[in-house]
């Protein structure tokens, strides 16, 4: 029966982790199933498959039906952290050799209050084109366009021979004001290709006007070197696992997700715009969620093995950072604006020789779990295991098997012992100070937004989530909302968008106060022509990766300033075009309303004028997605079938008799009341006394305290 249900398949979406790899199996009446698998770091395909296998209950499950296949996760990011990328050879305007070095102010991003205000302590992450591989080109074009010094090509051809001998792997080229004239650029390319053909080589070239045509050349060029060393790397990493698909009979492309939304084939020549996909999933999700609930204020928090993610979503809107960090560097890169701590279950516990303090991480056990399993070193999840919150018989369903004894004589050993407390306490406290961690981490993200929990639905999920939702709820939130799919949530997210394709160009219009129609009209010839130019391009795009035109939807964008402001607002234009005075106030409306999301209303400041100093356009194809059912409510009372007893549970310093619930026999009106645990075979819900636990009629669960 279950064979017979799977020729519906429709859609795979799978998120891979450090430590788990998650997979949603779309049906084609909109209903899914899940699983789950520990992520194979060596060769990502063979835990890919599992992950199917899993979730569908079929070893060597066919994938001929489906349409979509959807693979993201942290494999970029790992790339860069590991620096396992490709060997770069970056060619720059000559007096730029050190730019990667030097960076800008923003040079104390990613640090405390503390640290922005002493210098001395920053350290940054070593670039990943060292000087020896860089190399300065005599060429300059001005900021109007124009060619002020012509491209020596001497210097071109001297370079490209000299990189090739120190064995790169790809080059990357980044001259100033390139997005302005690309020509000097386009020139060097040719060149490189000459250099290349004669040494019998085929390398990448990647172009800072390509990867991304706007302002400022630091962003610019740290995009280009991270397209250049890890998304050609990811490449063939993600081109082994559609390998694999198609082995077992999948006949499209496999798509990955874009840190701004949406989907592309893995061909996709700006890969490095998937930088973050597998953390924004989440975050996706939560929106589809909100919409469903009628919730436009959410906060979405996803504990992983790793880490904490947090994402905000305010009226509606994900909020999307122009110039977002990573790992310390500001990329030229739309994307969803996420905040994360190094709180993950895995993390590793261990004590400070000195002040005999508990310090967490940064080491995490990924797939390894922790000494329950086979990791070195004690973790928040041998904590978890001890005092019983977490089931060592029910680990992935029963299918590992975690060593409760081997946790608590780690515990008693290396934490307790030196602290010179009980095993117990000792592993509360551990909990205690990564729920401090998060609290602290969540309301300084609320607050300095100048947002208060009241007015927002807490979204939990992940596998660690839900196991740990009872640590964080001191914070006064609207609501909190988990999930029975909690822990492949970001791959549901990931289930919920399109397949979208996004270009940006960057240009100079300067519309003063009070315009006439005259100015208008003037600034909205260049926005047309360049929202034009940018739809036919991914017009283009899209019909060469097999969608009709008719099937295209775009979405217009305007990057928005008050005029001397160095910051601008990302604008969904409410006009296609700007032809009129009134399409002109439809876009400020628009402006002002995402404006005052951020900052106060006093804050405009119309008088000073408006800039626009870039544009983008989003194409996007519609694809299947989840459909979430009402279910008839079934009354407060749960199932007899449902429990499966009690277990003894050191809680806050105190052993307690929770109830043991499982998850999936539970329905829809169901409360669960305090103390109890909620079992699935992928995360574990906590409902310490004097909290209750509500079923509605999606499913989801909200979780309440008093």
């Amino acid at each position: 029966m279950r064979e017979e249900k799977l020729k519906g398949l429709r859609t795979i979406a799978i998120d891979a982790g450090g430590t788990m790899t998650d997979c949603l199996a779309l049906l084609e009446d909109g209903s899914f199933l899940i699983g789950k698998a520990i992520t194979n770091l060596k060769d990502e395909s063979k835990s890919f498959i599992s992950s199917i296998e899993d979730a569908t209950g079929v070893p060597g499950v066919r994938l001929d039906p489906i349409s979509a296949c959807i693979y993201t996760g942290t494999t970029f990011i790992n790339t860069i952290l590991t620096r396992s990328g490709y060997k770069v050879g970056l060619l720059v305007t000559r007096g730029f050799r050190d730019l990667l070095y030097l960076q800008r102010g923003h040079s104390w991003a990613g640090y405390s209050y503390v640290d922005r205000l002493h210098s001395v302590t920053h350290m940054l992450p070593e670039p990943l084109v060292p000087t020896s591989m860089v190399r300065e080109i005599s060429e300059r074009i001005g900021p109007s366009g124009g060619v002020l010094i012509p491209l020596n090509e001497q210097d071109v051809s001297r370079a490209a021979e000299e990189l090739v001998a120190l064995g790169c792997q790809s080059i990357a080229v980044s001259y100033l004001y390139s997005y302005i004239n690309p020509a000097h650029e386009r020139r060097t390319c040719d060149m490189i290709k000459e250099v290349l053909a004669k040494n019998g080589i085929n390398i990448p070239i990647i172009l800072a006007s390509d990867v991304a045509p706007r302002g400022r050349e630091l962003e610019r060029t740290l995009s280009t070197v991270i397209q250049a060393y890890a998304a050609e790397a990811v490449r063939v990493q993600l081109k082994n696992v559609e390998k694999l698909a198609v082995i077992r009979g999948f006949r499209g492309r496999v798509y990955t997700a874009l840190s701004y939304g949406g989907l592309v084939n893995i061909d996709h020549p700006l890969l490095y715009e998937a930088i973050i996909s597998g953390p924004i999933g989440g975050v996706l999700g939560a929106r589809f969620i909100g919409e469903l609930l009628g919730e436009d204020n959410l906060v979405a928090v996803d504990m992983g093995g790793t880490s904490f993610d947090m994402g905000i979503i305010k009226g509606g809107i994900v909020h999307v950072a122009r110039e977002p960090e990573f790992h310390r560097w500001i990329v030229s890169l739309p994307m969803v604006a996420l905040d994360a701590v190094a709180s993950g279950t895995g993390m590793k516990v261990s004590l400070d020789p000195f002040s005999k303090t508990i310090v967490l991480g940064p080491e995490s056990a990924g797939h390894r779990v922790g000494v329950c399993l086979d990791y070195p070193d004690v973790t928040l999840s041998d904590c978890s295991v001890t005092l019983g919150y977490l089931n060592p018989d029910y680990f992935l369903g029963g299918k590992v098997k975690l060593n409760r004894e081997a946790a608590m004589k780690a515990i008693r050993e290396r934490i307790a012992k030196p602290l010179g407390l009980d095993m117990y306490d000792a592993a509360t406290l551990a909990l205690d100070v990564m729920h401090a961690r998060i609290r602290s981490a969540l309301s300084s993200t609320i607050l300095a937004r100048g947002y208060t929990p009241l007015d927002y639905t807490l979204v939990c999920y992940g596998g660690g989530g839900p196991l740990h939702l009872w640590g964080i709820d001191e914070l006064s939130f609207k609501d909190f909302v988990t999930f029975p799919f909690a822990a492949v949530f970001s791959a549901f997210g990931i289930a919920t968008t399109d397949y979208t394709i996004r270009k940006h160009q960057g240009t100079m219009v300067a519309i003063p106060p009070d315009p006439t129609e005259k100015d208008v009209l003037k600034a909205g010839d260049v926005i047309n022509k360049v929202w034009e130019s940018l739809e036919k391009s991914l017009t283009d795009e899209l019909i060469a990766h097999g969608f009709r035109k008719e099937e295209i939807k775009f979405k217009q964008f305007a990057y928005l300033r008050f005029s001397g402001q160095l910051e601008d607002q990302e604008i969904l234009s409410p006009v296609r075009r700007v032809t009129s005075m009134e399409d002109y106030k439809a876009l400020l409306k628009a402006f002002e309303y995402v404006y005052t999301i951020i900052y106060p209303k006093a804050a405009l400041y119309f008088e000073a004028g408006i800039v626009i100093r870039e544009l983008s356009l989003t194409a996007t194809v519609p694809l299947a997605k989840p459909k979430i059912v009402k279910m008839a409510l079934a009354g407060e009372k749960p199932p007899k079938e449902a429990y499966k007893g009690q277990r003894e549970v050191y809680h806050l310093n105190k052993w307690f008799k929770f109830d043991l619930w499982e998850m999936d026999l539970l329905k829809a009106g169901n409360v669960i009341k305090s103390p109890a645990i909620i079992e699935h075979p992928m995360t574990t819900l906590v409902i310490p006394p004097g909290r209750t636990a509500r079923f509605d009629e999606y499913g989801f669960v909200h979780y309440r305290v008093g």
